[in-house]
């Protein structure tokens, strides 16, 4: 292979050998008896972000576009801009993982090794062509996620929610492997490039059986995706995992694969124009998904249950523009994308931090520690830290999708598209369900401004904010909120972004 091409995938590279570097330097040194096993976890935090700082950096300086083994890999400049933006994510991801496994006691440096291994599988999946490597990448990206679902060892529900994704992950997996090999029978190729070219003469009307096998093939595949997702009908794994795992596993299955997993399906829709069987299903998951994250949140009075359905909720806007293959709509599906991580992060901090205190409290009042945090730990936050609680206010508003913050444009840039082909009754649903939903943002608003808490709570969490330090929280909650509004005023750069990435579908 030219070693030319091959520097095109340096930052890949680079992330392999660095996690190998980690993974023997940090298990020596915890081996080494005059160290009298340290805990190393600060330092292996400072590891990844410097690690994951020359990963960026590569990949910034890195302009050579090429593929490896018969176009397994691809790189060029949309997949380019989706790594430096995953790379991006997980740097400040690494803040509020890092504070979810504190508030847990999880000391085992591990954890984040393993995290390196989700973030190679997932720029992996970025630049994967094939079906061949799509399948490695996704049960690479997969292993370590069931893993970090069950990392809490002494926890029952940890466990239960790393064996429940696990079988259905492998069961997902046999679906895959069922679609791969339908498709490979029809067409004698897994290859994207060369799918596209065969699929793009229409054979309806002479092969009608042929056709009906690839689509059952493609049909496979779909779902695949939408399990993967957590789109409805295949959701029903989400809220018992995400609920069982560790704080720092849910945070990372939030937000780390979104874009990939977007970014790769996106690639399978491209192919498959003809078969408009497939377009009904998207746009039956999406309204479907929308209509269940929704109303399932409205009954919830568990944070991360509610936050859970209502990712399941947003989803639902992403799968039904998705059956809408044109530049606006990928464009919008990206713009809805970021603005879905970006608050995504926030929200997800803020619970961290909060539920971090808790557990400080229920320690101190020698209490069981790691209790689920209900929607009641949040009553009269706005008590305790206004600015706090002025933040989580932009962050449920975008959610909502209430002006002038840039979740509106998110929503409408996605009903705009829907509307322009003419998918006027899907349209019409989805916001209806969307002005429902505002409901249960509107609850968590009014249990943190005015709902009353008890004094003792009230003046402990008055404590944590005054003895922990914040400089850096601070800094990320204002910088990122203030993003919010920025987008909303000006969301030409951030669409001119996801317009790039869109370019390379057609």
């Amino acid at each position: 292979m030219d070693p030319i091409i091959l520097k095109s995938f340096i930052s890949e590279i680079f992330l392999s050998l660095t996690l190998l570097f980690l993974l023997v330097i940090n298990s020596l040194i915890l081996n080494v008896t005059k160290y009298n096993f340290p805990i190393i976890d600060k330092e292996i935090l400072s590891q990844l972000v410097f690690s994951l700082i020359c990963v960026l950096l590569l990949l910034l300086n890195n302009s050579i576009e090429g593929f490896f083994s018969y176009y397994l890999f691809v790189n060029n400049f949309s997949i380019k801009i989706v790594k430096i933006s995953i790379v991006f994510i997980s740097i400040f991801l690494l803040f509020p993982i890092s504070t979810g496994f504190k508030s847990q006691r999880l000391n085992f440096f591990e954890y984040f090794i393993i995290f390196l291994f989700s973030l190679f599988s997932t720029l992996l999946l970025v630049s994967a062509s094939d079906f061949l490597s799509i399948y490695l990448s996704i049960e690479l990206q997969s292993l370590s996620f069931f893993i970090l679902a069950s990392f809490r060892r002494n926890s029952v529900f940890s466990s239960e929610a790393g064996l429940k994704y696990f079988i259905l992950g492998s069961f997902i997996s046999g679906i895959l492997l069922l679609g791969c090999s339908l498709i490979f029978g029809g067409l004698g190729t897994l290859n994207l490039i060369n799918l596209n070219m065969l699929l793009s003469f229409p054979f309806l009307n002479e092969f009608t059986f042929y056709y009906n096998f690839i689509l059952f093939g493609m049909c496979c595949l779909v779902v695949v995706f939408l399990f993967k997702i957590g789109s409805a009908p295949f959701h029903f794994w989400m809220p018992d995992v995400y609920e069982g795992a560790p704080l720092a596993s849910t945070i990372i299955f939030s937000i780390l694969p979104k874009c990939a997993i977007f970014f790769l399906f996106l690639k399978l829709l491209a192919i498959t124009d003809q078969f408009i069987e497939i377009k009904y299903i998207l746009i039956f998951s999406g309204i479907l998904s929308t209509l269940v994250g929704s109303f399932f949140a409205l009954r919830q009075k568990r944070v991360k249950r509610l936050v859970i359905y209502s990712s399941i909720a947003q989803m639902g806007f992403l799968i039904s523009a998705c059956s809408i293959n044109s530049l606006d709509s990928i464009t919008s599906i990206y713009f809805f994308l970021f603005i879905y991580i970006l608050t995504s992060f926030l929200l997800w901090s803020f619970i961290s931090l909060t539920f971090n205190f808790n557990n400080e409290i229920l320690s101190f009042n020698k209490n069981n520690l790691n209790a689920s945090m209900f929607l009641t730990s949040l009553s009269s936050f706005f008590n305790i830290n206004k600015a706090w609680a002025f933040s989580i206010l932009i962050v449920f508003f975008s959610f909502a999708g209430i002006p002038p913050l840039v979740g509106f444009f998110a929503k409408v840039f996605i009903f705009f598209s829907l509307i322009n082909y003419d998918y006027i009754y899907s349209s019409l649903i989805l916001l209806i369900i969307s002005i429902i939903s505002v409901f249960y943002y509107i609850r968590i608003i009014k249990i943190i401004f005015f709902e009353k808490l008890d004094v003792n709570k009230i003046s402990s969490f008055q404590i944590m904010f005054n003895i922990h330090n914040f400089e850096i929280e601070c800094l990320f909650f204002s910088f990122f909120s203030f993003l919010l509004i920025f987008f909303f005023f000006f969301p030409s750069n951030l669409l001119l972004l996801t317009n790039l990435i869109a370019l390379y579908f057609f």
